[in-house]
């Protein structure tokens, strides 16, 4: 709306002003009725998985914690915004010096070059793997 009446302000077609209402009109209220009826066919027990009031930050500090797979782990840590991690990045820090020479000997499918760039050099524990 306010970019309607900001255009229609500035002296644009009114052809355009019109139709850009006619379209509000009809877009909000229609997106709105088929939430509510997508919404009404879920299965009761399943509408929790729809909704969180839990923070991505806190989501990942959580499943970096409860996992047992090192893959998880990465996922959690190396592919979200490091200030969702920051809180505790000595865990994570701590996790990486612990297993990093696993990995190598493992070369572990989730370790590619991609990953391997989000992982602080000061965290890698040799300097033969620092340097590649």
């Amino acid at each position: 709306p306010v970019a309607i009446t900001y255009y229609a302000s500035q002296g644009g077609a009114a052809k355009v002003v019109s139709l850009a209402w006619r379209l509000l009109y009809i877009l909000i209220p229609s997106t709105l009725v088929m939430f509510v009826v997508f919404f009404f066919n879920i299965e009761k027990e399943y509408r929790h998985t729809f909704y969180s009031t839990e923070r991505g930050k806190d989501l990942t500090i959580k499943q970096f914690r409860e996992s047992s797979e090192d893959a998880t782990k990465a996922n959690y840590s190396f592919q979200t915004s490091k200030h969702h991690w920051m809180s505790i990045e000595e865990d994570v820090r701590s996790w990486v010096k612990l297993n990093w020479n696993r990995w190598e000997e493992e070369k572990q499918k989730w370790l590619d070059e991609n990953m391997r760039a989000k992982i602080p050099l000061e965290w890698i524990p040799t300097n033969k793997t620092k340097n590649k």
